[in-house]
């Protein structure tokens, strides 16, 4: 074939898979300065010095252009869109930099192809499922088992593009002015793996998903894991991956706006993203991003991701997860996250709200659960509607049971409170002037603790009720300490009517005695308060358990007493 028509570049891939749109090279700084050089010549020797590869037709460039210009620690790319304008553009291929006219020459699409054969450059082995693809157009095939293909690309450019690229090999870049079959097939070497090469495992992350898998075509992800190449587009419209504006390389591909009708598949968002059912990318979302069933992204989200039943991140969220389902995001989150079922994240900061569960390693802020939160270190708020669950705890809990290993600060507030190593568990028999036999069940901290109890009175009434207070230790001394407790019961013949009310509210202020480790004595005055509307002919309460009232009023259809009385009780 003539040199003329075609040339064949072989790309050594170092350091430059590419991570948010950049190759890990363009942390390379160059220094170097141009004095009355032709732009030619200056292209010529800063692709001597550079890491990357230049591409680029002579014709394209400005004839007569002489630079007199110096750069002190500067990128490629950099130096590039400095010496050459605006009127060529950059296009970055893994280590390789393709110079070409920013705007097409020609008015009308032409129409070339390329044709040939691809080998193993070492054994001559044919290479099967090796993508060709066009940089301007985004059309692309695969070889077939015999290492065959056939392209065919329209493009405005009066010149096409065609890159050979195979995960674990060098790209090759071959320009064609009209179409060609190749006389000999092409050869690729394997490329060198280095340290600061992302895995390609890591590379398309996003791809293991089942959901992803669902949605996402063979070609597309074997376009992943072969094509060392990201474009950046400002809009695109797909019914499906793969039947789009960007064809088989959507997922090489950053959007502006992204309109899927039914699914979508790109690398990345910077704008706005809706899909009737699913969106896939790649990589990071900045914007927000709708999906009619769900979203994944394989990076980083800033700003909204909101789906109809379900929303995963690989990486963290800055911004807000709200899905009619579960949102999952891998690292973590900072901001919002809404499910109507559950929320799981590794770190949260902000608010959590979930119709079920929310999971968390860490959370700081707020988290709010249907029935239950879990999480190893609280720093703010938990409520569940049944349970919370915390490792360690700065801040407070509320729920019908809250179990954590230490409270560092901060209280539980509800029925049952477990502090493993800094709070308490303590069963009790007691016995007062309303009811002679209680059992009675604390736990929480020494400093608020929580009260369950029931007792009876004979075949007369029963009594069950709830309650919190406070463990004082008195002369620093752990054997002696007060206790006041607020506390609250409903009392009950078993044979009321549903419209009965018979409360009893108790203050205890009680000094007690810790005989040993589990066994403790407790005494006390208590002031009593009883309100009920459960009355005899007389007026009289029906359970009547006031002694010696010191008030004693009726209002309405109810009576009141005031009274002084007492409590006994043993702790375990």
């Amino acid at each position: 074939m003539a040199a003329s028509k075609i040339t064949l570049l072989g790309i050594f891939l170092s350091a430059s898979i590419f991570l948010y749109g950049q190759s890990a090279n363009d942390d390379q700084k160059i220094t170097i300065s141009f004095n009355n050089e032709l732009l030619q010549e200056a292209l010529l020797r800063l692709d001597e010095i550079s890491d990357h590869q230049l591409s680029y037709n002579p014709k394209v460039l400005p004839p007569g252009v002489v630079l007199n210009q110096s750069f002190e620690s500067k990128g490629t790319e950099t130096i590039l869109k400095e010496i050459l304008g605006h009127t060529l553009e950059l296009k970055q291929i893994g280590n390789y930099i393709i110079i070409q006219k920013a705007e097409p020459a020609k008015k009308k699409k032409a129409a070339f192809q390329i044709k040939g054969g691809i080998q193993d450059a070492a054994t001559g082995e044919e290479l099967k499922d090796v993508s060709i693809y066009e940089v301007n157009s985004l059309q692309s095939t695969l070889s077939n088992a015999k290492g065959e293909f056939t392209l065919e690309a329209e493009t405005h450019f009066e010149e096409a593009t065609f890159v050979i690229s195979k995960r674990f090999y060098q790209d090759t870049v071959i320009r064609v002015s009209q179409l060609r079959t190749l006389d000999s097939p092409i050869t690729l070497k394997e490329e060198k793996i280095t340290k600061t090469r992302r895995s390609i495992r890591e590379r398309v992350s996003v791809l293991p998903s089942r959901l992803a898998k669902f949605f996402t075509s063979d070609k597309s992800r074997k376009n992943a894991q072969n094509v060392n190449f990201v474009d950046t587009r400002p809009f695109q419209l797909s019914l499906v991956p793969s039947i789009g504006t960007n064809r088989g390389l959507s997922g090489q591909v950053k959007n502006r706006f992204s309109l899927n009708l039914m699914a979508g598949y790109a690398y990345g968002v910077r704008g706005v993203e809706i899909g009737g059912i699913y969106n896939i990318d790649r990589e990071e979302v900045r914007g927000i991003q709708f999906g009619g069933f769900g979203n994944t992204v394989g990076g980083e989200v800033h700003g909204l991701q909101a789906g109809g039943f379900i929303n995963t991140t690989k990486d963290y969220v800055n911004g807000a997860q709200i899905a009619g389902f579960i949102n999952v995001a891998s690292d973590s989150v900072n901001g919002f996250q809404m499910g109507g079922f559950t929320n799981v994240t590794k770190e949260m900061r902000g608010l959590q709200i979930a119709g079920f569960n929310n999971h968390t390693r860490s959370m700081k802020g707020s988290q709010w659960a249907g029935f239950i939160n879990t999480t190893k270190r609280m720093d703010g708020l938990q409520i569940a509607g049944f349970m919370n669950v915390a490792k360690e705890v700065r801040g407070v809990q509320f729920s019908l049971v809250n179990i954590t290993d230490s409270v560092a600060s901060g209280v539980q507030l509800g029925f049952v409170n477990i502090s493993k190593k800094n709070g308490f568990i303590s069963p009790a028999l007691e016995s007062d002037d309303v009811v002679p036999y209680r059992l009675s069940f604390r736990s929480g901290l020494d400093r608020f603790y929580s009260v369950l109890s029931a007792g009876i009175r004979g075949d007369e009434y029963w009594s069950y009720g709830v309650g919190f207070g406070s463990r004082l230790f008195l002369f620093n001394s752990p054997a002696f300490f007060i206790n006041p407790e607020l506390r609250w019961f409903n009392l009950s013949e078993g044979r009321g009517r549903e419209d009965e009310n018979n409360y009893l509210f108790r203050f205890n202020f009680n000094l007690g005695y810790q005989v040993f480790k589990r066994l403790s004595i407790t005494t006390g005055p208590s002031l009593n308060f009883y309100s009920t509307n459960h009355l005899d002919e007389s007026g009289m309460p029906v359970i009547d358990i006031a002694s010696s009232p010191i008030l004693d009023r009726s209002s309405g259809s109810s009576r009141h007493q005031l009274w002084i009385g007492y409590t006994v009780g043993i702790g375990f």
